[in-house]
């Protein structure tokens, strides 16, 4: 599978929007609302948490990952100080289980030469895999817990395709 890699722009913003409201899915199912109050709640979500990534990671690389030209997912990183901080993986779930994101994560961790930490909810299905690339929780938060996994790569994330 050929994949690439673009900054994010404003033309984007309906795929994105799409992408998010996919993972918001189950927990849209539950509610007692209609399908008008679901969206206009899942646009203020999307909108915050786009809001709240671009201003706690002003220098993160966010991009939209394409497979054979056809927008699949997104990617946003960011390399901080002491770390090589994952914000988001997210793919369209017909991509999922097809080891595009066992690639993308070992693409990231051959490339770092800082610890690689990514913020997981409790309950996402993908732990396993991070379990399998060796990231270990090393902070529980409730909801969420920080996973850290030590990579020793030999270039710069700034040098690969992931960076800015």
């Amino acid at each position: 599978m050929n994949l690439s890699f673009f900054p994010i722009t404003p033309s984007d913003e309906t795929f994105l929007f799409v992408l998010y409201s996919l993972t918001r899915a189950d927990e849209m199912a539950i509610v007692p609302w209609d399908n008008e109050q679901k969206q206009s709640f899942l646009q203020i979500q999307f909108e915050a948490q786009h809001q709240h990534y671009t201003a706690k990671y002003p220098h993160g690389s966010f991009q939209i990952i394409k497979s054979d030209n056809k927008n699949i997912g997104r990617l946003y990183l960011s390399e901080l100080e002491d770390e090589i901080r994952i914000i988001d993986l997210m793919l369209v779930s017909e991509y999922r289980g097809q080891g595009i994101g066992t690639k993308i994560l070992t693409d990231i961790l051959q490339s770092a030469k800082k610890p690689v930490r990514i913020y997981l909810e409790t309950f996402n299905q993908s732990i396993s895999l991070f379990k399998r690339l060796g990231f270990q929780s090393i902070s529980d938060e409730g909801i969420y817990c920080l996973w850290e996994c030590r990579a020793s790569g030999n270039i710069s994330l700034k040098a690969t395709a992931f960076g800015k």
